[in-house]
């Protein structure tokens, strides 16, 4: 099965960051204070990214 993301969740400071590595080789990164906000706006982001 190929590798899509890999996908590194981490907390600095206030900020919940999360790191996704695509197959292509691109980073985006996401931060927000709240773990629902910032998981919601990752998927959503992958989600159009990845139906391409």
């Amino acid at each position: 099965m190929p590798l899509i993301c890999h996908i590194d969740v981490i907390k600095e400071g206030k900020d919940f960051v999360i790191r996704a590595r695509l197959a292509d080789g691109s980073i985006r990164e996401y931060r927000n204070p709240i773990l629902e906000d910032v998981l919601t706006e990752m998927i959503n982001d992958l989600q159009e990214e990845l139906a391409d």
